[in-house]
C-alpha cells in the first residue's frame, strides 16, 4: 500500500490539486484538477495581492484539502506568493485552517521540481532537453542531460504579467514583450542546437488539447504530443480575430484561460525564436507530480 498524497500547487492563475497513490518511485494518479483564481491579478501594479484574489484562492486551496482524503498534504506556492508584500498574509489563513503553511519555492526549485514532474511517464527520451514552463506570474527554464539537470533559471515573466504589463494584445506584440525580457537571459543560457524542447504549464497544454479538438480536458491524450510553430501560431490566429466570447467557445474545458492564451504562446514562441527550435513535445506533467515523486526536495 502506498502513501496517498495531495499536492497543491498554488500558481499565479491557477491552483492545481494532484491526489495520487506513492510506491516508491511510482506514481498513479487519483485525481488531477484545477480552479483559475487569478491569485496574482494586479499584482504587478500593486506588489500586493488583492483581498478579493487572497480570498478566492484561499478557498480553493482549502477546499481542495477538504474534499479529499490523503495521507500527506504538501502545499507549494510559486512567482505570485514570492514576490507579494502580503504574502504572509495568505500563508496564515492557510494554517489558521489546515495546520500548516504552504511552502513557498525558489525560482531555481520550482524550475527543478517542474522538470522532474515533465519528465515523468513520458515515453519519449531525449539526450538533450530544454524544459520551457510558462506560468502566470515566470517562466523557468531547465537544461538537462538525460535526467540530469545541467542548468535552470526563472524568468520573472508568465502568461498573465505579461498581459497585465503589456500595451496591445496581438501575438507579435506580446512576443516582441517576451522576447525584450528574455533575450539576453535566454541567450546566455546556451542551448544545445541539437536539444528537444520538452513544454509544459496552462498554456501549452490547453492549445494541446485545443488542436485534439478536445471538449473536455484528457491529459493522457495530450501528455508527449508535438506541436509546430506552425500549430501554435494557427491556434493563435483564431484568437486574435474573434471577441472574448469567441475566444471563450474555442478553449470549452478552461473558458477562464482564453485571454492568457496568446500572452502564453507569445512566451513559447519567443524563445523558440531566440533557440532556433520550430517545434516542442507537450508534457502534462510539472510542478505537482515533482512535488509528489521528490517532496524531501521540499525541506530547506
Amino acid at each position: 500500500m502506498g502513501t496517498r498524497r495531495l499536492v497543491i500547487d498554488i500558481g499565479t492563475n491557477s491552483v492545481l490539486a494532484l491526489l495520487s497513490d506513492i510506491t516508491g518511485n511510482r506514481l498513479s494518479v487519483i485525481l488531477d484538477q484545477k480552479q483559475t483564481t487569478r491569485l496574482g491579478e494586479g499584482l504587478s501594479a500593486t506588489g500586493k495581492i488583492s483581498p478579493p484574489a487572497l480570498r478566492r484562492t484561499a478557498e480553493a486551496v482549502i477546499g481542495f484539502a477538504e474534499d479529499n482524503n490523503f495521507d500527506e498534504l504538501l502545499m507549494v506556492g510559486t512567482e505570485a506568493l514570492r514576490l507579494a508584500s502580503n504574502s504572509n498574509e495568505f500563508l496564515e489563513m492557510i494554517k489558521s485552517v489546515l495546520g500548516q503553511k504552504p511552502v513557498i519555492v525558489s525560482g531555481l526549485k520550482e524550475a527543478e521540481l517542474s522538470f522532474l514532474g515533465a519528465i515523468y511517464n513520458l515515453d519519449t527520451k531525449f539526450e538533450n532537453t530544454l524544459l520551457i514552463d510558462v506560468g502566470g506570474g515566470s517562466t523557468e527554464l531547465v537544461l538537462a542531460r538525460g535526467e540530469a539537470l545541467l542548468r535552470a533559471i526563472s524568468i520573472p515573466i508568465g502568461a498573465l504579467k505579461l498581459k497585465e504589463t503589456t500595451s496591445g494584445n496581438g501575438l507579435e506584440t506580446y512576443m516582441m514583450k517576451a522576447r525584450e525580457i528574455g533575450l539576453e537571459t535566454v541567450t546566455d543560457f546556451e542551448v544545445d542546437p541539437k536539444a528537444a524542447i520538452l513544454a509544459t504549464g496552462g498554456t501549452i497544454t490547453s492549445v494541446a488539447a485545443i488542436k485534439a479538438g478536445l471538449d473536455r480536458f484528457n491529459s493522457a491524450l495530450i501528455h508527449g504530443s508535438f506541436l509546430s510553430e506552425g500549430d501554435m501560431r494557427e491556434i493563435a490566429s483564431k484568437f486574435e480575430h474573434t471577441d472574448s466570447l469567441g475566444r471563450a467557445r474555442l478553449i470549452p474545458f478552461d473558458p477562464e484561460r482564453a485571454e492568457l492564451i496568446l500572452p502564453g504562446l507569445g512566451i513559447f514562441l519567443a524563445i523558440m525564436g531566440i533557440t532556433d527550435k520550430r517545434s516542442l513535445i507537450v508534457s502534462a506533467g510539472g510542478l505537482r507530480f515533482g512535488v509528489a515523486l521528490y517532496p524531501d526536495k521540499l525541506l530547506p
